[in-house]
């Protein structure tokens, strides 16, 4: 699932970087990702995954790296 939402953070988004070059532990916003950006990113991981976000779902831990993301699909899914 990680690399699955490396590729899509940097083709939804945009960056001018290679899915590889994002750490999954790496905080987004070193990428250049802003909060305008993160909700760009809601929405498509929203319709890959098939998940719905609650807006408490919605904060600056869940959304701080590829892997808090990831766990935060994961717990949708379950």
């Amino acid at each position: 699932m990680e690399e699955t939402l490396k590729e899509l953070i940097v083709e939804r988004l945009f960056l001018d970087i290679a899915p590889s070059d994002i750490q999954t532990d790496a905080e987004l916003s070193e990428y250049g990702v802003d909060s305008f950006l993160l909700l760009e990113l809601i929405v498509a991981i929203e319709e890959m995954f098939e998940v719905q976000f609650d807006p408490t779902d919605i904060t600056t831990e869940t959304l701080q790296s590829v892997a808090t993301i990831a766990e935060l699909v994961r717990s949708k899914k379950a």
